[in-house]
Formats: C-alpha cells, sequence, structure tokens
C-alpha cells in the first residue's frame, strides 16, 4: 500500500467509510441483476450521469434538451454545452458496450481520445501479423485461381479488389488533425506523458481494495489532469475500473451524479484523507439513490403494464411503456419517431397513460413527459 497512499494517510480512518461505500454499492449491483427494469435504469443513468459532468464542470444541461438533442428532435439550436453533454453520453455507451477494462488499454484510450496508437505499438502489431496476412495473401491468390479457371468474365474486377483490400489492410490510421496555434490546445501541454503517468500510478494501486483502487486513480486523474478538453472522462475510466476489479459487474457507475448531490464538494486545498473519505461517501450516497431510482422503476413499470391488459397482440402500447422506462423524457415527436408512428397515434396513447405520466412543461404546445 505505500506506493499507492503516503503514509500520511491512515488507513484506519479509511477503512468505515470506504466498506460502507463498498457495500452499498455491490448490494445495488446485485440488485439491478435481476431487475425486470435493469437495462431501462442503464440507459437512464447515462442520461443523468452526462449532465452531472457538465454540472461539475460549472455548466448546466437541462435532461429534456439532452434526450431530445440524442434523438435528433431538438426543439432549438444546441448550445456547446450540449453538444459536449451529448459526447460524454456517446462516450458512456461507448465504454459501457465494451468488456469491463477495455478503456483502461492503450488501444480504448486511445479510441476515446479519438487518436490512433502509438506508433511503436502500431508497428510492433504490423510485424506480429504480417506472416498471418501473408497466408491470407496465398489463400486469396489460390481461390481466385480457382475462380478464374471456371470463369474468367469478373477477372479484372477481382483483380483490383482484392489489390484494394490488401492495401487498405496495410494502411495505418491517421493522426487526428488539431490546431497547433496556441490558441485551442497548450502547446507545452504533454497529453501522451501525462497519460503514461496516469496508468504508472494506477499500475501502483493493485494493492487496495477496488473501491480505494477507485478513488486513489480519481485523485490522482484530477491531480495530473492529462487531457486539456476531456476532464469528464476521468470518471468514466474510474467507473471502467470498478467493472474490470469485479465490483460493478451490471452497470457503469454514475460517479458524477453521486458527486453532484453530494455535500462536500472536492478542492485541492483539502488533503487526499478528506478527498478519499468524500468519495467514498459520495458513492454511497450514488449507490443509496439508484436504489430508490430502481424502486421507483419498477413500480412504474407495474402500474404502467396494468393499462397493457387486453391488448390486442400487435399492440404498441407495451412498447411505449418500455419507451418511457427507458428515456427520462418523452414527447410527441420523440414517440413518433421511435415506435414510426403518426404524432396523431403518439397523443393517443400518451393520453391513455396519462394518470401515471407526468406533463413537465405545463404549456398547450411542445409538451414532454416523465413516468411518475
Amino acid at each position: 500500500m505505500g506506493l499507492a497512499l503516503p503514509a500520511s494517510v491512515s488507513f484506519e480512518r479509511l477503512q468505515a467509510p470506504f466498506e460502507s461505500a463498498s457495500d452499498a454499492l455491490a448490494r445495488f449491483d446485485e440488485r439491478l441483476r435481476s431487475s425486470p427494469v435493469a437495462e431501462a435504469f442503464v440507459l437512464r443513468a447515462h442520461f443523468h450521469d452526462a449532465c452531472a459532468a457538465l454540472w461539475c464542470a460549472g455548466e448546466f444541461v437541462q435532461l429534456e434538451d439532452l434526450v431530445l438533442h440524442d434523438a435528433g428532435t431538438d426543439v432549438r439550436t444546441p448550445t456547446h454545452e450540449l453538444v459536449r453533454a451529448h459526447a460524454v453520453l456517446l462516450t458512456r455507451r461507448r465504454i459501457a458496450d465494451r468488456e469491463p477494462g477495455w478503456a483502461l488499454t492503450i488501444e480504448g484510450l486511445a479510441g476515446l481520445r479519438g487518436v490512433s496508437r502509438p506508433q511503436g505499438i502500431l508497428l510492433e502489431a504490423t510485424a506480429a501479423g504480417s506472416g498471418a496476412l501473408e497466408d491470407e495473401d496465398a489463400v486469396e491468390d489460390e481461390l481466385e485461381t480457382v475462380w478464374r479457371s471456371s470463369s474468367g468474365e469478373f477477372d479484372e474486377i477481382d483483380e483490383l479488389l482484392a489489390r484494394t483490400s490488401r492495401l487498405a489492410e496495410r494502411i495505418a490510421p491517421v493522426q487526428r488533425k488539431r490546431d497547433d496555434s496556441g490558441l485551442v490546445y497548450d502547446e507545452d501541454w504533454d497529453e501522451e506523458g501525462r497519460l503514461a503517468e496516469w496508468r504508472e500510478r494506477l499500475g501502483d494501486m493493485t494493492n487496495l481494495p477496488p473501491l480505494m483502487t477507485a478513488g486513489a486513480a480519481l485523485d490522482a486523474w484530477e491531480e495530473i489532469e492529462p487531457l486539456q478538453h476531456s476532464p469528464w472522462l476521468g470518471s468514466l475510466l474510474v467507473a471502467d475500473l470498478l467493472r474490470r476489479r469485479g465490483k460493478t459487474l451490471h452497470h457503469l457507475s454514475a460517479l458524477q451524479a453521486g458527486f453532484r448531490h453530494a455535500k462536500y464538494r472536492r478542492s485541492r486545498q483539502s488533503d487526499l484523507e478528506s478527498r478519499m473519505i468524500a468519495f467514498a461517501r459520495a458513492v454511497e450516497l450514488m449507490a443509496k439513490a439508484d436504489s430508490k431510482e430502481l424502486d421507483r422503476l419498477t413500480l412504474a413499470r407495474e402500474l404502467l403494464l396494468r393499462k397493457c391488459k387486453d391488448r390486442r397482440t400487435n399492440s404498441r402500447l407495451p412498447r411505449f411503456v418500455d419507451l418511457c422506462l427507458e428515456s427520462p423524457v418523452v414527447t410527441v415527436p420523440f414517440v413518433a419517431k421511435e415506435l414510426r408512428m403518426s404524432q396523431q397515434a403518439a397523443t393517443t396513447m400518451i393520453d391513455e397513460l396519462s394518470s401515471n405520466l407526468r406533463e413537465l412543461t405545463g404549456r398547450r404546445r411542445y409538451r414532454a413527459w416523465a413516468v411518475i
């Protein structure tokens, strides 16, 4: 433990809050495993965490605006903050769809940052796969010979396609271009070096418990600040770290949502021990709030499904119920687009479930509803 935390940090003081937070997080994850609304909760958590990430950065994005922007049914021109929140949303989905720990690999980090892999690793991979490419070329040549002997009508086209595919496989990915004038990116900001330093610190934390490792990794991320324009990526990497360590097997934790509702505000003026305790309490608060949200969605699902009884087998009302649970906010154009129906039919279905839906805007036009 000496490599991960300094000697000034009292492990005895950290033990109680981290054990409590770890138990709360494990209980919620186990509940989510067998919950009928687990998928709906996960989809909603992506939206809530994306909005919370912008809130923690000092910017405000309304949840309904993010939902409509993601569905392509904006009611106004998207703001810069909304576009950033949508980038967080897409990144969360990408990490959640991959295997646990993918975001922490070199290839995963490069993909999330929008750049190619380091050149050294690319050359090693190319050298390792050159033999396999030669074998594949030999098999392709043999197949082409057999096909040419049986039919010579498309020989020129086949040869052109084969040469093009072989060349495309050998082309290295191009580095993303960015502004080097110093107006957008700091020329002295060494992202590769800072990421390497953070990964090195992460490797020194393997002897800590999973949640304590996550807290120390997030604190190191905020101290090093590897990325200039994507500081929110650190919490997503830490959430993926919890999945890789087996603490959250069935969801990607919405850590930013926990920080948003926590009373303590993280500050560099506080000592490391106070910041670690604050992280544990934020995680515990997040797990308890998520458990209450799971109860609310379960009850809402039971009430909504009662309205679906004695319906014809091809009715779209059950799918509309799932849509109401999966999306924090629904509108008439959004429902019509997702269920591929007319806006009049979508309005009729919303009216049928109006007793279990809450109208959010209080207007007669451009209205939005949410599950009670």
